[in-house]
């Protein structure tokens, strides 16, 4: 994987956030595991994967999960840091001054990164597999199958994929960490809203997708708009300056479709979610102001912010 100097600048460089998170997903992963199996003694059952795991479709229940939900937030946050890290330090204006281009460093970062990552994913639910088969109960037995496994793995790593690059491409056009770090969060959240959304308009809808279509459509709509966000942000990285350095945005020209995207957002959130008139009315109004002072006005989200803490 370290084939150039400059994948050995940037290993060198994220080898301790990479082993940190290595070892929170070890510790994290491998204790929920126990944590299941602790409860199987009080489960009437004598397989701890029942037969579904032999279908091509994902597999998820209470007793075995074949790829951990922490595997999405893993990606996320590491995409985030990962390239905010870099920006604070100048670490990017090392790489480039040392004769890199930018679309070398990019590449290589994100190539890298997501080695690393695939390669937590597999040793960690290589670890919580062996758990279960390790400690296991007494008469209990623990049986899995190809089918059912690439298939979840295919589903989980596809959405962990899509939640990178949105922590990724946050981090490349956000100056500010604590301010990206709130962004990041209350799109985490809105996610479950989103999901409502989505279940209306592809099994409630005209659609009438079932169950696993509906699961598909979606990660697939997602895997094209990580790849989109992947190839924008190869585009903006090739451009960013240090001009904007400590902005909420890095890239003046991108205030609009921000501001555009996070009202239609917020906004279509109250909406699809059967929200009265009045309130979606209020959001649109809310989200226009704070989008508008936010992005443009920034000073009067300041001046307010010294007000409060005289108070």
């Amino acid at each position: 994987m370290l084939t150039t100097q400059l994948d050995r600048l940037i290993w060198r460089r994220h080898r301790k956030l990479f082993a940190t998170m290595a070892v929170l997903a070890v510790l994290i992963c491998v204790s929920m595991t126990f944590a299941t199996i602790s409860g199987l003694r009080y489960v009437d059952t004598t397989q701890i994967v029942d037969v579904s795991i032999r279908r091509w479709q994902v597999y998820s229940d209470d007793q075995f999960v074949a790829y951990t939900t922490f595997f999405h937030f893993m990606f996320l946050g590491i995409g985030a840091a990962f390239m905010n890290q870099d920006l604070k330090d100048n670490f990017n204006q090392f790489l480039f001054s040392s004769g890199f281009s930018r679309k070398q460093v990019y590449w290589a970062k994100l190539r890298i990164v997501l080695a690393v990552l695939v390669g937590i994913v597999i040793v960690v639910t290589g670890l919580q597999y062996l758990t279960y088969w390790v400690a296991a109960p007494a008469g209990m037995g623990f049986q899995l199958a190809w089918p059912g496994l690439l298939t979840s793995w295919a589903y989980g790593l596809m959405m962990s994929f899509g939640l990178f690059s949105i922590g990724w491409f946050a981090a490349l056009i956000m100056g500010q960490t604590g301010t990206m770090i709130l962004t990041l969060l209350g799109f985490t959240i809105s996610l479950a809203g989103l999901d409502t959304i989505y279940d209306n308009m592809l099994h409630g809808g005209p659609f009438h997708l079932n169950g696993s279509q509906r699961d598909w459509t979606i990660i697939l709509t997602l895997l094209i708009f990580a790849i989109v966000l992947v190839i924008w942000g190869a585009y903006l990285y090739n451009r960013s300056s240090l001009e904007h350095n400590g902005e909420y945005l890095l890239f003046p020209g991108l205030k609009l479709p921000v501001y555009i995207v996070f009202v239609v957002y917020v906004t279509g959130l109250s909406l699809f979610n059967q929200a009265d008139f009045n309130t979606v009315l209020i959001t649109f109004v809310v989200t226009v102001v704070f989008g508008y002072i936010w992005l443009w006005r920034p000073r009067i989200g300041e001046a307010w912010h010294q007000w409060r803490q005289h108070q």
